[in-house]
């Protein structure tokens, strides 16, 4: 059985000192690091949640302003590969038509040509083949 004599009472009187004396040694002290570390670490999670959110809205402005910024280029981009393919066209066109003009005055000149030693050949062949008789031949005619 349990004796409730006078141990009791100093073993409960000692437990209240002890408990009185760790509370401002060991507890409160432990506390009050563990309630800083926990403030620190909510302040840096707080941190970093709103370097978030403007990393984000920085993002989105970035992108709205590359966006507004690149429009003009592309605009500006647009229209001058649009102006060199016309001039690409009027240029090819007009080598186009000098080459048709060239080929056209060629064959005028070929033609020319022809219609001269045609003319020469027809001229000549009245003497062309009374020579060539008189080879054959080998007499004169």
């Amino acid at each position: 059985m349990i004796n409730f004599d006078v141990t009791i009472l100093y073993q409960f009187v000692h437990f209240l000192i002890l408990l009185f004396i760790l509370n401002l040694i060991l507890f409160k002290p432990v506390l009050k690091a563990l309630e800083k570390r926990r403030n620190a670490i909510q302040g840096l999670t707080d941190g970093v949640e709103r370097a978030k959110v403007e990393t984000v809205d920085l993002g989105k402005s970035y992108e709205s302003t590359s966006l507004e910024k690149r429009k003009p280029i592309i605009g500006s981009k647009d229209a001058i590969l649009s102006e060199a393919n016309k001039e690409a066209v009027h240029v090819i066109e007009k080598a186009r038509s000098e080459l048709a003009e060239e080929l056209a005055r060629i064959k005028s000149e070929i033609e020319m040509e022809g219609k001269k030693v045609y003319d020469a050949l027809k001229a000549d062949v009245g003497k062309l083949s009374s020579e060539a008789a008189q080879k054959i031949l080998q007499r004169s005619i």
